[in-house]
């Protein structure tokens, strides 16, 4: 049996992720000697990456920590680690409080991936697997005649390797682009333990976002002693919903593969926007037992602190269990994704996309307290309607332009600095990343039009301008988004990155077969060839659409976007 090498590049939470399980699985099937692995990392210590590198303690993660972890199948491995080290973390966390339950710091995971970093170094030299660290960053693949990719780095050094996985993280954004040479400009709050330290104390802030980035900047800004008030402002000016206290797991029951392959056989292979909803709100219905309110859920009409008032309350007081529902589709939900169609997902982007991350990336309780105080001292003030990002040279000073039709409010907002909230950037035909812009120009790879490169859904290898994969390369993480959609929450990169391993190690081993790798299946296209059973699907069919089609359409009136028949005219969307 031939030794093979493979190459993960990016060590960040994903990278570690795939490390971790890699080492784990060759293990345990007895393929130790057999596997050689390059990891490329610039940063001194792997592990944290972007999203979890040392920073405030306010940065929370949005998960609780009994679902945080980087072993798939096995949720509790973080709160295994916090309970063998949490007591030599309290020096720097003194603010936290270790409970299954609790929402902790990003930086307390970020340093678990790095011990789990290290960890795994010291399984592989003991049982046999060389593993090289390279912390040089990668530059360009260039495939072999045998398909193998070279890899160069911006050290100069070249490295072949049999198997490659891009785990780079995120892409900087690209929004705003005009101002990045202008002082005061900060094109990303993180960490925001140096953001805080170029701004003075009395400076005016304009924060672009409303989202959990742009919370983590004004929390972070308020816990370095910031005194001047904040704008929050961005193109819907909604803050995420909170997270529910007493939030109980839920297993899916009606948006499950099994569901979705029948639905998609009686139905001539086809899966509309309007069925997911269907099956998504009688997910929520029997779980809560009544029919889902949304008009109290969306809140569209509270002001501001009327809104996280309302939220806190709901989240202090009772189970919110369609979040419970929301958060449980994690486990399907790059499925749904894979057979919505085209028109479909770009309904879905245009029309829900801002919606569904308002409500599904939700803030800790902790947190909208903080929010609702700074709120309620007149030192916050949030806006929607961004149109216009410019900097006035004659006055210095950034000038955001307010436009919200929703309400008639137009204004101007003046500030010394301007800071790029609104999240990283998953378009990579717009980025100038070296390895990303290389992979497109040797056609190695191309765009997927709904974000990050073109994947085979299956195994997550790379698809070039030609339409086909390449066999040694493959993707996870937010480069992987237009494919599997929800590639920002570390669980289902988890599962993703263990779907790759056992791909990778197939080849190594020759034992285990494609078919037999838990991922997803391939559409089936069985006909339904008995009369009664057809009419019976069909007319079940045309209720449960009509009944989603409904219910699409009660959350896009909320919205001002028209969802009518099949389709809704694209929006364009700003922040």
């Amino acid at each position: 049996m031939k030794k093979i090498t493979i190459a993960i590049v990016g060590g960040g939470s994903v990278g570690v992720a795939y490390f971790t399980q890699l080492i784990d699985e060759a293990v345990r099937q007895g393929l130790s000697h057999h596997l050689d692995v390059l990891i490329f990392e610039s940063q001194k210590t792997p592990g944290p990456g972007y999203a979890y590198q040392a920073d405030f303690e306010c940065n929370l993660l949005n998960t609780r920590a009994d679902a945080m972890s980087a072993v798939a199948g096995d949720k509790r491995h973080f709160i295994r680690w916090l309970e063998q080290h949490g007591a030599d973390q309290a020096v720097d966390f003194p603010q936290t409080v270790i409970d299954d339950h609790a929402f902790l710091p990003r930086s307390l995971f970020g340093r678990y991936l790095a011990h789990q970093y290290e960890q795994t170094m010291a399984v592989a030299r003991a049982h046999g697997i060389k593993v090289t660290a390279v912390t040089s960053t990668v530059t360009d693949l260039i495939s072999l005649s045998d398909q193998r990719p070279c890899i160069d780095t911006e050290s100069g050094v070249a490295y072949v390797a049999d198997r490659v996985v891009l785990s780079m993280g995120n892409l900087p954004s690209t929004r705003f682009t005009q101002l990045n040479d202008v002082a005061g400009f900060v094109r990303t709050p993180y960490p925001t333990r140096d953001m805080v330290r170029n701004i003075p104390a009395n400076a005016s802030v304009c924060v672009l976002g409303t989202g959990l980035s742009a919370i983590d900047t004004v929390l972070s800004l308020t816990e370095a002693g910031h005194q001047g008030k904040i704008v929050m402002a961005s193109r819907t000016g909604r803050l995420p919903s909170v997270r529910g206290t007493f939030n109980r797991p839920h297993t899916l029951t009606h948006l499950t593969r099994a569901h979705i392959d029948n639905f998609c056989d009686a139905n001539g292979g086809q899966l509309k926007l309007h069925d997911v909803f269907t099956m998504l709100l009688r997910e929520i219905e029997e779980v809560t037992g009544d029919a889902l309110d949304l008009k109290r859920i969306l809140n569209s009409g509270a002001g501001v602190l009327d809104y996280i008032t309302s939220e806190i309350i709901q989240a202090d007081n009772a189970e919110r269990l369609w979040q419970s529902v929301i958060y449980s589709t994690n486990s399907i939900i790059d499925y749904v994704w894979h057979r919505l169609s085209r028109d479909d997902k770009q309904v879905f982007q245009t029309t829900f996309g801002s919606l569904w991350s308002s409500y599904r990336v939700s803030v800790p309780v902790k947190n909208a307290h903080k929010l609702q105080a700074l709120l309620k001292a007149d030192r916050l003030l949030v806006l929607g309607g961004v149109s216009q990002v410019t900097y006035n040279q004659a006055s210095k000073v950034f000038e955001t332009r307010i436009d919200d039709r929703r309400s008639a409010f137009r204004t101007v907002i003046e500030s010394e600095y301007v800071i790029n909230a609104t999240g990283y950037s998953v378009q990579v035909e717009q980025s100038d990343v070296p390895l990303v812009v290389n992979l497109l120009r040797r056609k190695l790879a191309k765009p997927n039009e709904f974000g990050g490169f073109e994947l085979d859904f299956e195994t997550g290898r790379l698809v070039g301008a030609a339409g086909e994969a390449w066999p040694h390369v493959s993707v996870l993480g937010s480069l992987a988004a237009g494919t599997y959609f929800w590639t920002n929450a570390m669980d289902v990169n988890v599962r993703l990155a263990r779907r790759q391993v056992e791909d990778a190690l197939s080849v190594l081993s020759g034992s285990i077969s494609h078919a037999a790798l838990p991922s997803a299946r391939a559409p089936r296209r069985r006909s339904v060839t008995r009369r009664g059973r057809t009419a019976s699907a069909s007319a079940s069919t045309r209720q449960s659409r009509r009944y989603g089609l409904k219910a699409a359409q009660g959350i896009a009136s909320v919205l001002g976007s028209p969802v009518r028949g099949e389709l809704a005219s694209p929006t364009t969307q700003l922040v």
